[in-house]
């Protein structure tokens, strides 16, 4: 196997934060966006029911067109309506969160070093928020400079993690096959499945994060289990493993 494209997930891999912590400031802070429609409870409920139900996305809408779906069902408001609330708190008012997030120091030199490399780098955050968010999130990782060959968002993508079908699509658009890429996230459970299409995978250590119980909620309504890393360490680790896959 000879490395052509390296996958990295962005929450605790590039990017560290208490997920808990910024979930819960940006429930409270995005529901005002929707106080007049229902009440907090409601908007908590919503909010978390649509994104859990996005793995069930079969493909044939955007992860955004079947979130906004299933968020609007039961309400009278228009999805188009809804839709737009949301696009104005992220253009508006996500920049508040930054203090809440700390960059991996070293992660540049790692995905500077990975692209040095000739190889293919993909921004494989698991796609529930916007490009521009993504693009804002990549700038608190101080990596907003840097030519990225994909980042997956809810526009450009049709499934999330940890369907298979997540790193597939991935494949597709980079025109690289899975036993030639290789996965990097500290997510035991969404970022290490991607060995079951043939991607080598990196588990990271630099977080201490276990991830929220929405990622769990997936884990055991999926029935798959955990997967054991190819690798596994700190992200400056990585450099050292793509030396070895790129000079076989």
């Amino acid at each position: 196997m000879k490395l052509r494209a390296v996958l990295f997930d962005l929450d605790n891999t590039l990017l560290l934060f208490e997920e808990l912590e910024f979930f819960e400031h940006y429930t409270r802070k995005l529901y005002l966006a929707f106080e007049d429609l229902m009440s907090l409870q409601e908007f908590s409920q919503r909010l978390i029911r649509s994104t859990q139900m996005m793995v069930k996305n079969n493909g044939e809408m955007t992860n955004g067109d079947f979130f906004i779906k299933d968020f609007a069902n039961g309400t009278k408001a228009d999805e188009k309506v809804l839709w737009q609330r949301f696009a104005n708190f992220y253009e508006n008012e996500f920049e508040q969160f930054q203090p809440l997030m700390k960059p991996l120091n070293g992660a540049r030199d790692v995905i500077l070093y990975t692209k040095q490399q000739g190889l293919k780098v993909v921004i494989a955050s698991n796609p529930m928020f916007p490009t521009n968010v993504q693009l804002v999130r990549l700038r608190w990782a101080g990596l907003a400079d840097i030519q990225f060959d994909l980042i997956t968002s809810v526009e450009n993508m049709t499934f999330v993690k940890p369907r298979l079908e997540y790193y597939q699509q991935i494949c597709e658009k980079i025109n690289v096959k899975p036993e030639f890429c290789m996965m990097v996230g500290n997510d035991a459970f969404n970022d290490m499945i991607a060995s079951k299409i043939g991607m080598k995978t990196f588990l990271t250590t630099d977080s201490d994060q276990i991830s929220i119980e929405l990622s769990r909620e997936l884990a055991k309504n999926t029935k798959l289990e955990m997967l054991a890393p190819d690798y596994k360490g700190a992200l400056k680790d990585l450099i050292t493993v793509i030396n070895q896959l790129t000079s076989l």
